[in-house]
């Protein structure tokens, strides 16, 4: 049997502050000063993993020093497959640590097949200009 895992908590000695922060960064970095996060659920409603505002932050911060050492530039647009794990919410905060733009696309769907998935990605990309 896995060992069970706790939750991030809901309460939290750190203040809430409600839109007043200048970036969707600087919310995370006041969020990962708390006790607060994510928490991921596999189909059956199990805490799969949870996922500290702190632990969030520092992964981002790595994910963004790796895009920017692949050449992402400020403003550039970066298309992200849309799944519901931390790696995606990682990969979102370093996009926009790295100071540019990220562009969720959704997973694809069995409606349609491959070739519709992949016409549906490509309007959806042209109108973003992605890297």
């Amino acid at each position: 049997m896995p060992a069970q895992r706790t939750a991030t908590p809901t309460a939290d000695t750190l203040p809430r502050r409600f839109a007043d922060f200048a970036t969707l960064g600087e919310a995370l970095d006041y969020a990962a000063t708390g006790q607060r996060g994510l928490n991921f659920h596999d189909a059956r409603g199990t805490l799969s993993q949870p996922y500290p505002y702190a632990t969030l932050r520092r992964d981002a911060l790595a994910m963004a020093d790796r895009l920017i050492a692949a050449g992402v530039a400020p403003a550039d647009r970066i298309a992200l497959v849309a799944e519901t794990g931390p790696e995606f919410a990682a990969l979102f905060f370093g996009v926009v640590y790295a100071g540019a733009w990220p562009v969720p696309l959704p997973l694809p769907t069995s409606f349609g097949g491959r070739d519709s998935y992949i016409e549906q990605l490509r309007v959806q990309l042209s109108s973003c200009d992605p890297k």
